[in-house]
């Protein structure tokens, strides 16, 4: 069992799979997955505890963790599944500075006691202990679901956080790579919060009738994290409420529409630079995107343009369901793990 819950903040996603590991492959079989949306009171908490007291941190910590447990005990009961070898957990990110230090909150002793099974957690963690930025965690999986023999890919991850892994052709012999661009989804619900009192924008209908500043983007595209060399990575602590308040110059004067399709606009176009001046990729056949960002439709236009002639498609087109292709990647991880393959 995989699950997910990510920078959005929205839910838990569910996933369980078969897993079975070739030698630079994946195969797996999806059982049943869903998406559990958080009870409001949950939500708030986990909202208040990114810049709240120890205490707040603690008690949402705890009560998530029982959150993931109920959610995912329930969810195995009415799909009538058992015998489960194992659960992997994300957790919920609250804090993440890059290569450093990383807070992942849902204590996973609940999921434990209730399920009885092995639980793998601390990924970010481990990741850090092992030198690495702790993000994006993806781009292994990536590589076992997408790499292609002769052809070059980019896999795009549109949560909160824009990811990348990029994947050289296998017999290019050359290594994937993987890394935060900048923002996906955040800055748009952040902005959807603050003047509309929504937590995200459906499918974009309201960010395509807006029109973006140019002018502003391009001013956003010389941010010190776009421009930064990878590895990189980073969360909603940067990529958030305060960054609107310091970017966007008397907020509550703006428009909505015109507001959201600037930063639909500045999300678009700082994937594509780093994709450009990072990834090494020039003979890109495909751009790949999972991740909730894959509805929002004025986004997905917008890349389209970017990347032009580039295919801009959604992992759908490869049997991977875009909404749970990351609680997939935690149980194809979790597998690893117990296999001792490394992550």
């Amino acid at each position: 069992v995989g699950l997910m819950s990510g920078t959005s903040m929205d839910g838990l996603d569910i996933c369980v799979a078969d897993i079975d590991f070739g030698e630079d492959a994946v195969a797996f079989s999806e059982i049943a997955s869903a998406c559990v949306q958080f009870p409001s009171d949950l939500k708030m908490s986990i909202w208040q505890a990114l810049s709240g007291t120890t205490e707040d941190v603690t008690r949402t910590h705890y009560n998530l963790g029982r959150f993931y447990a109920k959610s995912t005990s329930e969810f195995l009961s009415a799909e009538g599944i058992s015998g489960i070898d194992a659960v992997a957990v994300h957790g919920q990110t609250i804090h993440h500075i890059s290569g450093e230090a990383t807070l992942q909150i849902g204590e996973p002793s609940f999921l434990a006691q209730d399920l009885g099974k092995p639980i793998i957690s601390d990924f970010r963690a481990r990741d850090i202990s092992a030198g690495g930025t702790g993000a994006p965690l993806m781009p292994i999986v990536d590589s076992w679901l997408f790499r292609q023999e002769e052809e070059t890919v980019l896999c795009l991850n549109l949560g909160g956080v824009a990811n990348i892994t990029a994947l050289p052709a296998r017999a290019s012999g050359e290594d994937i790579i993987g890394f935060d661009t900048g923002p996906g989804m955040a800055l748009l619900d952040e902005a959807m919060m603050l003047l509309a009192q929504q937590p995200f924008d459906e499918h974009g209908s309201v960010s395509s009738q807006g029109t973006p500043d140019e002018a502003l983007v391009e001013e956003w595209l010389k941010d010190e994290f776009i421009l930064k060399e990878p590895p990189k990575s980073t969360g909603r602590d940067y990529f958030g409420k305060e960054w609107l308040e310091r970017n966007v110059d008397k907020i509550a004067n703006w428009k909505l529409h015109d507001l959201l399709a600037t930063l639909s606009l500045f999300t678009a176009r700082s994937v594509a630079l780093n994709c450009r001046r990072f990834s090494a990729i020039v003979q890109t056949s495909n751009v790949i995107v999972s991740g909730g960002g894959v509805h929002h439709r004025t986004v997905m236009t917008m890349l389209s343009q970017q990347f032009s002639p580039v295919e801009v498609i959604s992992s759908e087109k490869f049997n991977v369901d875009p909404d749970i292709k990351e609680a997939l990647g935690f149980a194809i991880l979790g597998a690893a793990y117990l296999k001792c393959i490394p992550g």
